[in-house]
């Protein structure tokens, strides 16, 4: 009797397990969604570009990680960071997630930014990505407390308004003045 109940058991584990096992790609959340990057050319400058086992590459390798594993502490959604001491090889960075996103969310953007934003854009010092839920950059000048004014792109959103009266009125109390 304890041989067929051991084997039932040892079944219904198995079972149990597999279908634990099953459930592991619906929980993971999805990538962020890329928005936009502003990548320089770095074939038209040399200064903008960094060699591969360089001091900058070191700093900004230091820089990227500090922020991904800061993204866990950033409870306001915000946070910047410095490596380096020696100009032109410091790091500056910083990420920024949008107000209303989850900690969580905002956390598995910024990790998955620090890793897309070498692959979208090799070897450059200066670089700005956007996604839906946050942003991420950095620079080998300091970006800090000086706004970023060069760039404008006109980003369009593709979703229709299901409501235009409500979509007017959260529009005007947003952009009101008073």
């Amino acid at each position: 009797m304890d041989k067929f109940l051991h084997k039932i058991t040892g079944k219904a584990l198995f079972v149990y397990t597999v279908c634990l096992l099953s459930l592991i790609p619906i929980v993971k959340g999805a990538d962020p969604t890329f928005v936009y990057i502003d990548c320089p050319n770095t074939t038209l400058a040399s200064t903008s570009t960094y060699s591969t086992n360089s001091t900058y590459q070191t700093n900004l390798n230091t820089l990227l990680s500090v922020l991904s594993s800061n993204s866990n502490n950033a409870s306001s959604g915000f946070y910047n960071f410095t490596a380096g001491s020696s100009p032109p090889n410091v790091a500056y960075g910083l990420f920024l997630c949008r107000g209303d996103v989850a900690a969580n969310v905002c956390r598995d953007c910024v990790v998955y930014a620090t890793l897309d934003v070498v692959k979208r854009c090799p070897g450059s010092k200066q670089v700005t990505i956007w996604y839906d839920q946050c942003l991420l950059r950095f620079s080998n000048q300091s970006i800090f407390a000086a706004a970023d004014t060069e760039l404008w792109v006109p980003l369009a959103n593709s979703q229709s308004v299901t409501d235009a009266t409500r979509f007017t009125d959260v529009l005007g109390q947003v952009i009101s003045y008073n």
